[in-house]
């Protein structure tokens, strides 16, 4: 039987997964969609016209593929549900790392462009790394000891 704080972990790994899972999957399939998600005006003209410019054109597939990334690390984030002890290092990186940077750069481009959206983006990413970092730190002794 797991310990409250060994579920608090884990709900909140759950929750970063589906989160980066959502994230990554809307842009990977459709970035019109995410856009339109974000309430911005993109339009089918906006494709054709990535293949003309070099730099849009690494811009647009790059975050493709790190879209992709963000989707397989959601799904990556399953395993510590299963073994909270042996996975503590993918949690330290997908639930710390991760959110830190994403936060830190999501709510500064969003601060100084006053652009809300990114802003709100940008706090879920902050509220995650504190879940994340607070559930470790609140598993930290009894993983030590191995009874997570």
């Amino acid at each position: 039987m797991r310990s409250r704080s060994t579920n608090f972990l884990q709900i909140t790994v759950l929750v970063s997964g589906i989160i980066y899972v959502i994230l990554g999957i809307t842009f990977f399939i459709s970035p019109l969609l995410f856009g339109w998600i974000q309430g911005m005006d993109v339009n089918e003209d906006w494709l054709k016209e990535i293949p003309k410019d070099p730099f849009i054109f690494a811009v647009y597939y790059m975050g493709r593929a790190f879209a992709a990334m963000v989707f397989s690390s959601g799904l990556a984030m399953i395993l510590p549900l299963f073994d909270p002890l042996k996975y503590r290092g993918l949690v330290y990186y997908t639930g710390v790392i991760f959110p830190f940077m994403a936060s830190l750069i999501l709510l500064k481009s969003g601060i100084q462009e006053a652009n809300a959206k990114i802003i709100i983006l940008g706090s879920i990413f902050l509220l995650l790394l504190v879940l994340t970092t607070l559930s470790l730190a609140i598993t930290r002794k009894k993983a030590k000891s191995g009874l997570e």
